[in-house]
Formats: C-alpha cells, structure tokens, sequence
C-alpha cells in the first residue's frame, strides 16, 4: 500500500511539475476554452492556474469562445486569487501611464481612439495620454480619405513611449495578425478554392478582402470579364462576396483572388450562345485606327475591321463611323473559339448569297414553299428544289410542352406536306431552314453543321495580332 502510494505521489509531483508557473508580461499563449460564463470565459493554457479573460472583450474582437475552441491571447498579470489574467488587446479608455508603458515593454496590443487628423498623421487617445500615429501606419494600405478612420477604436502596438510622446502603430499590429493567421491558412487554403469573404478597401489598383483576419487583393482586372473604370461599379465596402483563390505567395504574405472566374469563364459559353451569321446586339467599347471592338457580353468581345465599316469608302479611324458606348445590332462573320477571336460586319454576311445547284438558285433570306421529305430526331428535311434539301433543326420548332418530339414532328410537318421556310444560311452546300419568325438555334445545330467550309479572318488576323480581348 505504501509503495503504491508513492507510486501516485511521483506521478502527481511529474504532472505538476509539467505545468507552467510563470509567463513573461505580454507572451503569447495558446489556450482552450473550458468554460463560458455570461462575463468572463476560462482558459486552460497548461498552468496551475485557468487562464480568464472577459468575455466582452473577445466578442469585440470577434473571437469565438465556444467550449473546445482555441484561441490566442496575451498574458496580462495575475490575479488576486491566483488567476492568469488574459488579454486580446489592452483596452485603455481609464489605464494608467505605467500600464501604457508595460504595453510598450511586451509588445501588448492597446485600443485607442483616432480622435483627429494632425500634420503627417492622426491624433489617438489612449486613456488620458495623447498618442501619435503616422499616416503610413494608421493602416496596411492607407485610404486616401483619410477622414474614414476619425472618430473609430482601433488596435495599436506602441513603437516608441517616453514621459512627453507616445507613437503608435496599427499597421504593424495588422502585420502580426495576418502573420498569425497566415500560419494557420497555410495548411488549409489551396489555389482554386472559393471561400467567403468582406470587401474592405477599394483602391485604384483594386480590392482588398477580408477571409477571416487575412486580406487579399482582387486586382482590377479580376473584377469583372468586361473592363472596369472604378471598382465601386462591382463591389462596395462590406459587401460580403465569394471570391477564388488565384495566387497564393506564402513567402510575400500575399494572396490574389478573382471575382470573375466565380462564374465561369464566358468564352466556355461561347459554343452555345454565339454562331456565325446570326445577328446579335451589342455596345462599342474601344475605337481602334483598325476598327471598333463591340461588347457582346462582360468578357466576349468581337472586332468590326475598318474596311468593314465605311460600306465601300476608306476610313482613317473608327470614330468616323462609330462612338464609344454606342449600342448596335452586329453580325457575327467568324469565330476562332482558340485564339478566342470573333470578326463581326454590320450587315448579314450571308444576306443575298445564292447557290446554284444545277442551274436552279437559292438566295439566303428567301422565303419559299418546300416538302417535307425526310424526319429526324435533329429536325425535318425539307426538298426545296428536285436536287437540293435544307434542314429545318429541332431548334427552329415549337413543341409547346410535348414531350415526344418525333411524334409531335410528324404530326406538324406530316412526310410529302408542303411547308413555308426562310433560307437562313447557306454553307457549303448545306442549307440552314427556320420558320418565319423563328430565328433560334442550339448546339446540337452547330454540331450538325460542323463540316463546314473554314473562314479565317483575312486582315483581321493582322489587326488582332499581339492583341487581348
């Protein structure tokens, strides 16, 4: 019995004995939450004694303080019963002047008021001491309306304290933060991810947007597919936004984002939404000496060639024709999808085309009287001369909710009935059919048609050279 008791003793005295007795003023340490009272919430930080701090002060700094969760604080003192006091960030609306300069000795975060704008910087109040904070570290990336941070509580570390002046910087607090959090996204966050974020700062060169205590910039360029004069036509400051993860630099501490890849990249679209010779509206975004780049959609683009321009007279510039925000209807003349190169004319490229099969012409635009010949699940044939049919698609018909289309096909355009169509495009030798007033068509058209005669964009190609749309 005795030797089983000094058994428990030594493994008591060793479990003391791996407990922390004493912390330095100021030192960083790591803790779990044991407990949550309506004031105050315990830590254990492997000590003899709980850590304590107030749970006000945590919620102000939006820490979460749930049973299990970790967090980080700073030692403060002991307590008269023995407790660790711990800190956040030193709040000094009634602190005293040594308080003020212990702060300054362990590196402990202070709160203060930005109460004035003064010569190189801004005046802050730290209890009944008037501090100096210069303008290049109010903040990481200073506003230029400067007046935004009077009048607001924010963190500070106090770089220089004597009896007369006090300096301070939020800046560097900032820096410590994000070194902090940093660490702990380094194992989590990877390039492509998409995660939730506030936008904090808009600037010339961009936005900067809070993931948690990390900012990151979206550069101007990754706002928006279409260009952006000013970042506040896109975002505002607290917007809460979803952004992708598009460069991380551990070793500079910065991380891109992009706010238009969140979508999709609209060029993938292009297949489905865009096809030659069809019409579609638009707006001139850039007038060019070798022609004027047209809008389709944020981030699709096309080219209308000067020599497409002036209907046969030779222009000097676009704008002798054209004026920058100008909305338009556009043809659409070639699409090269891999170099991502659209060439558009103001005039239907195919209007007027005829085709001679045989001595017997077809004219694109041409309503005629046809017969149904033949019934596929991509759509109908239809003979419209005795050596020549056209392929009315599946696209250019109404349904109206049916849902067995082969059937709802024959029953509207029974085999050897006659039928009214417009000649819609014409392509080596194939003949595109729609109905009147019926000017739609999808993918499974497009891949129809896909043996087609190949375009190339002719002087276009030496005006897109070197250029990105």
């Amino acid at each position: 019995m005795d030797k089983s008791s000094n058994e428990y003793g030594r493994l008591i005295d060793r479990s003391l004995n791996a407990f922390r007795t004493s912390f330095e003023p100021g030192e960083r340490i790591s803790g779990v939450i044991t407990g949550v009272t309506s004031k105050f919430v315990y830590v254990d930080v492997n000590a003899k004694s709980e850590g304590i701090i107030a749970r006000q002060e945590l919620e102000t700094a939006a820490v979460s303080i749930g049973e299990g969760e970790t967090i980080e604080a700073f030692y403060a003192g002991m307590g008269d019963g023995g407790e660790i006091n711990l800190t956040v960030s030193l709040n000094t609306r009634n602190v005293q002047d040594d308080t003020l300069r212990d702060a300054w000795t362990a590196g402990i975060p202070v709160e203060g008021k930005v109460a004035a704008e003064r010569k190189g910087g801004f005046g802050v109040k730290l209890g009944s001491r008037d501090a100096f904070c210069p303008y290049s570290q109010i903040d990481t990336f200073v506003s230029p309306d400067k007046t935004v941070y009077v009048g607001q509580r924010l963190t500070f570390l106090i770089t220089e304290y004597d009896d007369f002046n006090i300096v301070v910087s939020r800046r560097q607090h900032l820096a410590a933060e994000t070194e902090k959090q940093l660490d702990h996204l380094k194992e989590s966050l990877k390039e492509g991810d998409i995660v939730e974020g506030t936008v904090r700062k808009i600037m010339d060169f961009g936005v900067f947007v809070d993931i948690g205590g990390v900012e990151g910039l979206i550069p101007m360029g990754e706002l928006a597919w279409s260009h952006v004069k000013h970042a506040g036509e896109i975002v505002s400051v607290g917007e809460h936004i979803s952004v992708m993860v598009q460069k991380l630099q551990w070793d500079a501490k910065r991380i891109t984002f992009s706010l238009r890849k969140i979508g999709g990249d609209p060029w993938g679209r292009v297949g489905d939404n865009y096809h030659e010779t069809k019409q579609y509206h638009g707006r001139v975004t850039k007038l060019m000496d070798f022609g004027a780049f047209v809008e389709l959609e944020p981030g699709v683009e096309g080219l209308i060639h000067i020599s497409k321009l002036g209907a046969g007279k030779r222009l000097d510039h676009s704008s002798q024709v054209l004026e920058e925000g100008q909305a338009l209807n556009v043809y659409i003349e070639s699409i090269d999808r891999e170099r991502r190169r659209i060439g558009l004319v103001l005039e239907n490229p195919q209007q007027g085309r005829t085709m001679d099969v045989e001595g017997e012409k077809l004219t694109v635009g041409e309503s005629m009287m046809g017969t149904v010949d033949d019934i596929k699940n991509f759509g109908v044939f239809v003979r419209l001369t005795p050596s020549h049919s056209g392929l009315l698609h599946i696209s250019e018909i109404q349904f109206d909710g049916q849902v067995n289309r082969m059937k709802a096909m024959y029953k509207q355009f029974p085999p050897g009935s006659e039928v009214n169509v417009i000649i819609k495009s014409i392509k080596a030798n194939r003949v595109s059919l729609t109905l009147p007033d019926n000017r739609s068509e999808d993918e499974d058209y497009q891949q129809f048609m896909e043996e087609t005669e190949t375009k190339n964009f002719g002087s276009l190609e030496s005006a897109f050279g070197g250029l990105e749309l």
